[in-house]
């Protein structure tokens, strides 16, 4: 079965039906008028042209806009602009007497990838300057309004490019020890949110974003995160453990108590937050909480509790280093390159290998033959709400992988908030779960509970003699109807 990724459209009206009259004049366009929607997390809903200070400039630019808002989302049309701005800047300073586009040439163009250098900004910096600058030439040639030739931009993108050297933003186990040793300072829903966001890794807009609804579970007790990634703009799901799953119900109790059934979401924002640089009760308002709020909270901690790297710096969070520290951790634990990439949603190895230079390059499909049945401790058949989960034999591998077994023999499906109360008595427990996979051990279980129930027959031994019974009966069961078909 496909891996459910359902593609999320990143406008919810087609900005080339938008009549522009009702807007062009002015200087603040907002995301609502340009028919997008905005990224869970991010505080951007408007632009500004009015830092462009030549006319003919900003005319071009809002041309230029309005065209890739049909085909951007909107985080990525506020980058295109402040580049535009960037530019803009330049040209005022270095070059005010150009009153046309078609002034522009290749020696102000040159000019300007000198500036960029001298401001001593990072190569990644200088190639998305470049990026948005050549795309926006792009496109005016390719629409006729104007004709300018930048066919060198391509190679000075090159040049930035080499020197773009790419590091994860891990945090360091000692930080994040920290961090959880203080986490209890925080309010209860950001405490669940560092939670999920250091398990899974998630982008910020992604966390910030998460249904209400968004917890899954297969038929084998395993529990899976059902949400959307807006940078590619398609549904996913992933792997969790039993401790975030319970972790996620009580929020979902936290949010269904206090807000009305229509709030839709996980996570919510605050009426206040901070009062003379200190924490206020979180009062919850249904509103999706920014990412620089997150990062605050975060950073406020840093600060109270002095958490701070081996050079005594205190550290400076960003919700990013989370997504970092997840990759890092599953290379140095030799899960495969492919699953990172598929469990981190890269759309490609090149991503990956942020974390690695190396890319194992099968995927194992025998859980397919593992996952096609699942059955109790009575060997009867148990069925998943969610019948895609058991039947993806990529999900499966995914979180046998990411999260290890959790039985030598099975799996485990008591509620995460629920402690075991049998001990090692899983063929006499309820939530017990078994597929193929592990038929081989109840086949030799078989053989010595067989020795164990001759030994307790012989020296009428009844308690033994009952248990065994039980187990070994549970045991033939479970055999049978593995084995069937």
């Amino acid at each position: 079965m496909q891996v459910h990724q359902k593609q999320i459209s990143s406008s919810s009206l087609n900005p080339t039906q938008v009549h522009p009259t009702k807007f062009w004049s002015k200087d603040v366009w907002t995301a609502e008028e340009l028919g997008l929607k905005v990224r869970p997390g991010n505080s951007e809903t408007k632009l500004y042209f009015q830092r462009i200070q030549q006319n003919w400039l900003k005319e071009f630019t809002k041309k230029y806009i309005f065209y890739r808002a049909a085909s951007l989302e909107f985080l990525s049309i506020c980058g295109n602009l402040k580049a535009i701005k960037c530019f803009s800047f330049f040209l005022a300073r270095f070059f005010p007497e150009l009153t046309h586009v078609h002034q522009i040439n290749e020696r102000i163009l040159t000019e300007y990838y000198i500036y960029l250098k001298q401001q001593k900004y990072k190569p990644s910096h200088i190639k998305r300057h470049l990026i948005c600058l050549k795309v926006f030439l792009d496109v005016g040639n390719i629409q006729g309004w104007f004709n300018i030739s930048h066919e060198f931009l391509g190679d000075w993108i090159g040049a930035a490019q080499k020197d773009i050297k790419v590091t994860p933003r891990f945090i360091p186990d000692d930080v994040l020890s920290q961090l959880n040793q203080h986490l209890i300072a925080l309010p209860e829903p950001i405490q669940r949110m560092v939670l999920v966001i250091q398990e899974c890794g998630l982008r910020v807009s992604e966390l910030v974003g998460l249904n209400k609804d968004c917890l899954q579970q297969d038929s084998t007790g395993g529990w899976f995160l059902k949400f959307i990634r807006w940078k590619m703009k398609k549904e996913d799901i992933i792997p969790i453990s039993h401790e975030l799953a319970g972790v996620i119900k009580a929020q979902q109790d936290y949010i269904r108590n206090s807000l009305s059934s229509e709030y839709k979401y996980l996570f919510c924002s605050s009426t206040r937050y901070f009062e003379n640089q200190e924490l206020v009760e979180f009062s919850p308002l249904p509103k999706l909480m920014s990412s620089q709020k997150f990062n605050q909270y975060l950073n406020w901690l840093a600060y109270k509790f002095n958490i701070h790297d081996n050079s005594h710096s205190t550290w400076h969070f960003q919700s990013h280093q989370f997504r970092h520290t997840v990759g890092t951790k599953m290379i140095n634990n030799n899960v495969p390159h492919h699953i990172i990439q598929r469990y981190l949603g890269h759309t490609s190895p090149t991503m990956t290998s942020v974390y690695a230079h190396l890319m194992d390059s099968t995927l194992k499909k025998e859980i397919e033959n593992y996952h096609s049945k699942v059955v109790n401790m009575t060997g009867e058949i148990v069925k998943s709400e969610f019948a895609y989960l058991d039947k993806n034999a990529e999900l499966q591998w995914m979180k046998k992988q990411v999260l290890g077994e959790v039985l030598t023999h099975g799996y485990c499906a008591l509620p995460a908030h629920l402690d075991c109360s049998k001990g090692n008595a899983c063929l006499q427990c309820g939530d017990f779960r078994t597929t193929r996979e592990f038929l081989d051990k109840h086949k030799e279980h078989r053989e010595r509970t067989h020795q164990a129930l001759e030994i307790a027959l012989a020296n009428n031994w009844k308690r033994q003699i009952q248990v065994n019974e039980e187990v070994l009966n549970n045991l033939n069961n479970i055999i049978n109807e593995l084995e069937k078909d």
